[in-house]
């Protein structure tokens, strides 16, 4: 069995692994068009920052396996013939042409940029605006930050990149301002209430805030010298977009795959439209894992899972991806920003009849050197208290928290689960009654749901 798989991101590289894996007399040609293997696209922001040392430490190489496995880095498909079952390749380096036959092909070409379309966004790319998804565009910015002439910088976009970048600019020295329409930021992650601490979190950093009030227009001759916000002319010469990312559709388009809302659509076998193709990663629309709603997750974490699934399928299997819950872990100047599963707003979009409930705690006892505060907040059913989703943000235990809570939506669980769930104790660490089980507490009595009924009495048996 032929496998092709076309690029090597997370969801290619757990594709061949998986497939290989399954079944062992299947051949995979995994096809990318960088000159390199891989590298970690979450790590760029933390280059800029000084945190990671430099843009090779990202890089790392697969092995190739004789009989079994054939890079070809470098190289760029061109064209597929479905019915024949035939992608046509471009060697980079010297556009020799080669054919490549394929019983499965598996699409993981991953996303691009998107440019907002305001004037002068195009005019200066290069010049001035910036972009942050690849070493080379993110070089770039490193470098044009470092020799900025009037050390300052505009960040379009309040998302992880967004805000990840803006620490690491203002690290280096740049002035740095924040803009997006939206009045806070994560607006599909987290509520407004969550969105708040952030941005006095920023503000406290020294970043200015300017959510609510998008871009209209960048300025300058040559290169970038100022933009407008809301009425307002800012000096800058750095522009960083960072509005989201556009799926690369233009060979499952080729196939004739369907698309909807501009990203391949598939099913839970990450399957497209057309029979033995599959598509994993950034340009997939995918489905909650909750109800299955339509959603897209162009998170690392989806795409390794969705191309363990596709490669196992591609190469004769039958397993599903279970959906997704956009898990959620950035942190942003020393803040732990998470969250999973449906936003209040979400749910309610969605017809859930739904209740919020927060808390701010300590996640040390207070005698402990150093203790610190988290927020919390879940989402819940209001009848039932089912866990639809949850946020936290602190500097210390947000991730694990929202791990805890990704598990109990995974597992169908209620607020009554969390308060009887064990978790672990020890007064430098954490709370013995930790804040997921105060939060679940609070929100029994909130929905007045009251404490379990013993519906038999037992000894433990001997």
């Amino acid at each position: 069995m032929e496998i092709v798989i076309v690029g090597l991101g997370p969801g290619g590289l757990y594709a061949s692994k998986n497939a290989l894996g399954f079944n062992r007399k299947c051949h995979v040609t995994i096809i990318e068009k960088r000159n390199f293997d891989q590298f970690s696209p979450c790590g760029l922001p933390y280059v800029i920052e000084g945190t990671v040392k430099d843009f090779e430490a990202l890089k790392y190489d697969v092995p190739e396996m004789s009989t079994k496995l054939t890079k070809l880095i470098h190289h760029e498909v061109v064209s597929v013939d479905h019915e024949k079952k035939l992608v046509q390749v471009v060697d980079l380096a010297t556009s020799d042409m080669k054919e490549i036959k394929y019983d499965s092909l598996i699409l993981a070409t991953g996303a691009s940029p998107i440019n907002l379309p305001v004037p002068g966004a195009k005019d200066f790319v290069g010049k001035g605006v910036h972009f942050v998804s690849d070493i080379e565009n993110t070089r770039a910015l490193l470098e044009a930050a470092k020799s900025s002439g009037k050390k300052s910088a505009v960040i379009v976009g309040g998302g992880a990149t967004g805000l990840e970048v803006a620490i690491g600019l203002k690290e280096l020295g740049l002035e740095v301002a924040v803009t997006k329409r939206t009045p806070h930021p994560f607006p599909r992650n987290l509520d407004p209430a969550m969105g708040k601490i952030i941005i006095e979190h920023l503000e406290k950093l020294g970043i200015r805030v300017l959510f609510g009030k998008g871009i209209d227009r960048i300025n300058g001759t040559h290169k970038v010298e100022s933009v407008e916000i809301a009425g307002e002319t800012i000096e800058c010469d750095v522009v960083v977009m960072a509005v989201g990312m556009r799926g690369n559709t233009k060979l499952a388009e080729i196939i004739g795959a369907k698309t909807e809302k501009g990203l391949v659509l598939v099913n839970n076998r990450m399957e497209t439209t057309v029979k033995d193709v599959y598509a994993v990663g950034d340009l997939v629309r995918t489905y909650s894992r909750i109800d299955g709603t339509p959603i897209t997750m162009q998170l690392a974490t989806s795409s390794y899972r969705q191309g363990m699934t596709a490669g196992i399928n591609a190469a004769g299997g039958n397993t599903f991806y279970p959906g997704a819950l956009n898990t959620l872990l950035v942190c942003v100047g020393g803040l732990e920003i998470a969250s999973t599963g449906y936003s209040l707003e979400m749910a309610e979009s969605l017809g859930y009849d739904t209740k919020a409930v927060s808390t701010k705690r300590e996640i040390r006892p207070h005698y402990m050197p150093g203790a610190k505060e988290i927020n919390l907040r879940v989402i819940v059913g209001a009848k039932d208290g089912k866990i639809l989703g949850a946020q936290a943000v602190g500097e210390e235990g947000a991730g694990w928290r929202i791990n805890v809570f990704a598990l109990a939506i995974h597992g169908n669980m209620t607020l009554y689960d969390l308060m009887d769930a064990e978790l672990s104790y020890n007064p430098p660490v954490s709370q013995m009654y930790d804040p997921i089980s105060q939060v679940a507490e609070i929100g029994l009595k909130r929905l007045r749901l009251g404490p379990k009924e013993c519906d038999k009495v037992v000894f433990p048996q001997t």
